[in-house]
């Protein structure tokens, strides 16, 4: 489950589209923060998760979110601004579960590595679906298989591509907009498959004399209700406000459907920065991203690299300092610090979420500060030295959090379904 959204430049405080995106996985499953520089690929040829495609002879460079294992990434940046996430999807379509297609996370990433915007991003995400398809398993210690949605940014525009089976239908981004794990574009489409709509009547998903609606027409029933996606989606929409800021973003992820003594154990696939919780909440967020893309200067990418935002710290991210995330997030020591603290910590969540914060607001607020006067001045350098040192003091507050002991307040069941998930942690 994850959630992803984008406020554009007549919404935000900068005039500059803002983009953030929480991926939901399974909780011992490990998402990294990559750089891959631009490479070339004489064959043409790419071997993804499960397959192997066409691809550009010369790709982009790209800032990646990866879940461990993937060739593909929850969301991204690549060097030209392009920015996307994706959500898993249920429709009415069934997939054959062969593993002989694409996962939407090897799309995204295909897409970041050869298109310089998001148009482009959008007609190759339209194409790799009809060329290969999506039967391919995303999930990690369990079968998972889904369909795609896709928001697409660069510094111009914004697009929600939303997909179901060889079907797709395609929505330009004109105000601050959200995309959870359901289909959500109605009869508002800029663009549609060509078949869609005839393929709706034909099989009576749709009345043939009514106005068309992707959603109604190609939504599974129970999966979206039980993933509780249009409530995840109307609570990041609550956030919409004029003069949207970066620290706002933050807030937007790291929202709960009950904010007043919100507790883990309690966490539920309602909240936006998701805990799991057990059966009826086996997912959590695993790593978020940030983006604030700019036309003309360099853009900045906010991560957290860590499980749970409301228990971890955003720190910026620069292309021309791209070198720092192979320096500090090559190996899984940075996400597993931070999951191993919180996993002690979410016993005893409203101490330990006070002491975070004591530690965190004003680093942030801090960064986002010296973020936009370096980019005023265009001192890359300043960059850098930002970049670098937000990740030391990232490490330090870990580490001091990490030497706290703290009180077992959570339930039994709470408590156990922990412990199993200690049992398979790598």
């Amino acid at each position: 489950m994850c959630d992803t959204f984008v406020c554009p430049p007549h919404l935000s405080e900068s005039g500059n589209w803002i983009f953030g995106k929480n991926s939901d996985r399974e909780p011992n499953e490990i998402q990294l923060t990559h750089h891959y520089p631009a490479r070339q690929i004489p064959s043409g040829m790419q071997q993804c998760t499960f397959i192997e495609v066409q691809h550009t002879l010369q790709t982009f460079a790209t800032i990646l979110s990866q879940p461990i294992g993937m060739w593909g990434a929850e969301m991204g940046v690549n060097e030209k601004g392009v920015t996307i996430g994706n959500e898993a999807v249920f429709s009415k379509f069934s997939l054959p579960k062969k593993d002989k297609g694409l996962t939407g996370m090897d799309m995204l990433r295909l897409a970041l590595e050869s298109c310089d915007t998001a148009q482009k991003a959008v007609n190759k995400l339209i194409q790799l679906n009809e060329n290969y398809g999506q039967d391919a398993n995303g999930g990690y210690q369990s079968k998972f298989y889904y369909h795609n949605s896709f928001l697409i940014a660069d510094a111009e525009e914004a697009f929600v591509l939303e997909t179901a089976g060889e079907l797709w239908a395609l929505e330009k981004v004109k105000t601050y907009r959200a995309i959870s794990n359901g289909l959500s574009i109605t009869n508002q489409y800029d663009d549609i498959h060509p078949k869609a709509i005839q393929f709706a009547i034909n099989k009576s998903w749709i009345k043939k004399d009514e106005e068309f609606n992707f959603s109604k027409a190609f939504s599974a029933y129970w999966m979206p209700k039980l993933a509780n996606c249009q409530l995840r989606k109307n609570l990041v929409e609550s956030h919409q406000k004029v003069k949207f800021t970066i620290s706002d973003a933050f807030k937007t992820l790291r929202s709960h459907d009950i904010e007043e003594e919100f507790l883990p154990q309690n966490g539920s696939t309602a909240s936006v920065c998701m805990h799991a919780s057990g059966l009826f909440c086996p997912q959590q967020t695993t790593a978020s991203m940030v983006v604030e893309i700019r036309r003309n200067q360099a853009s900045t990418i906010w991560l957290t690299g860590a499980p749970s935002p409301c228990m971890s710290i955003f720190t910026p991210f620069y292309f021309d300092s791209s070198d720092i995330i192979s320096q500090y997030y090559k190996e899984d020591a940075h996400w597993k610090s931070w999951s191993q603290w919180q996993r002690k910590a979410m016993h005893d969540y409203s101490a330990a979420s006070s002491q975070l914060e004591n530690l965190r607001n004003e680093k942030e607020l801090s960064w986002v500060k010296r973020d936009q006067q370096a980019i005023k001045q265009n001192d890359i350098q300043l960059l850098h030295s930002l970049s670098e040192e937000a990740l030391q003091k990232s490490d330090r507050t870990i580490k001091a959090l990490s030497d706290i002991t703290y009180s077992k307040k959570s339930s039994l069941l709470f408590r156990l379904f922990w412990k199993k998930q200690a049992l398979t942690f790598q």
